[in-house]
């Protein structure tokens, strides 16, 4: 069995890793995500109308003074990866990436906190959405040093 430091250190399996990552991510937005509990008459919401609200939550103010601010922390999940993945490929620094990693965890622990005080339970979507972001980001996780190997200089190929 491949230790872990040799597959950090190998580029394609990094880029492979965030790859699939990513595509979980997407996958997640079109599957079923939360539904409150109790069961009741208010529906299940699939993944991208959980985006949609969170982040629509970004212009009101009231949002700022309740509980809903922990529902916005969850919205912004999207754009952080997103904005990730592009600091990723521009090959920024190490320590930027690093501080948006920890933001993403620190909304993905807000989501958990907001389905808790609110009653909602997280379905596959939910689930494949955490999973799929975990996985982008877990080369971070190994090391910078690691998850940029064989990418300090730019004319160097990926095997």
């Amino acid at each position: 069995m491949p230790s872990l430091s040799r597959f950090v250190a190998n580029p394609r399996a990094v880029l492979i890793c965030r790859i699939l990552g990513f595509c979980i991510f997407v996958a997640a937005f079109f599957l079923p995500a939360c539904r409150f509990v109790p069961e009741s008459i208010r529906p299940v919401y699939m993944g991208w109308e959980c985006a949609r609200i969170a982040l629509s939550l970004t212009i009101e103010t009231e949002t700022y003074r309740s509980v809903e601010f922990l529902a916005l922390m969850s919205g912004w999940i999207n754009p952080l990866i997103l904005f990730y993945l592009y600091c990723v490929a521009a090959r920024r620094s190490c320590i930027l990436r690093r501080m948006v990693a920890l933001l993403i965890l620190v909304c993905m622990a807000a989501t958990w906190v907001f389905f808790a005080i609110e009653g909602i339970a997280p379905l596959i979507g939910h689930i494949a959405w955490i999973a799929g972001a975990l996985i982008v980001l877990a080369p971070e996780a190994l090391g910078c040093k690691a998850s940029q190997a064989g990418q300090s200089d730019p004319s160097t190929p990926i095997p």
